[in-house]
């Protein structure tokens, strides 16, 4: 019963809906000292991607890491690359992942029409 309603809640926040504005799981990315999002970064408590979605407000892409650090930004500095150590909860739902060491797992705003 209780991985069927993690399932559930995994696929409800591969999109998160604000308004009119839409978010996509964009996928975990690798991140490095000189960071992928670079515009706005906070360590947020608590933090879920609702929450980093909410400080981000304005900007195209978020994305959480570490459990507890969102961060914001217009374009994702290159080179990208993806990774599959998104594994830590959240600090503000141990239901969600957010990230992980130097794994950020990004979202994209998708304006609808």
């Amino acid at each position: 019963m209780n991985r069927l309603y993690l399932i559930c809640l995994t696929l409800c926040f591969s999109g998160i809906e604000s308004g009119i504005l839409h978010y996509i799981h964009y996928g975990c990315l690798e991140d490095r000292a000189t960071r992928i999002l670079k515009e706005k970064a906070a360590s947020l408590k608590p933090n879920s991607p609702w929450h980093c979605q909410k400080f981000c407000e304005g900007y195209i892409y978020f994305g959480v890491e570490s459990g507890s650090v969102c961060f914001c930004g217009n374009e994702l500095i290159l080179p990208i690359k993806r990774s599959s150590k998104c594994t830590e909860s959240c600090a503000g739902n141990s239901l969600l992942m957010c990230g992980g060491s130097w794994a950020i797992d990004v979202y994209r705003r998708c304006d609808r029409r």
